[in-house]
């Protein structure tokens, strides 16, 4: 059974840096999302967001962060326990 993981756009994230691969800065990140995709892969979800001012980014692009990450990391932030 798979859970169906809805995650709003604006969404804020606080990720681990070891939830998040590929990761080359090995940092935790905060991450407004853009989308999520709900298929899930060995526990882990595609993820595109914005890592770079909040909802409404500085940018001019989609996304500035785009990597897989772990599911149940996006359950405890929406689930309130992080």
């Amino acid at each position: 059974m798979t859970d169906s993981l809805q995650v709003p756009a604006g969404t804020l994230l606080h990720l681990l840096a070891w939830e998040i691969s590929p990761n080359p800065t090995n940092r935790d990140e905060l991450v407004w999302t853009v989308v999520v995709d709900p298929q899930h892969v060995g526990g882990m979800v595609r993820l595109r967001g914005h890592t770079c001012a909040g909802p409404v980014p500085d940018c001019a692009r989609g996304w500035c962060f785009e990597a897989q990450v772990s599911v149940a990391a996006i359950h405890a932030n929406t689930d309130g326990t992080r």
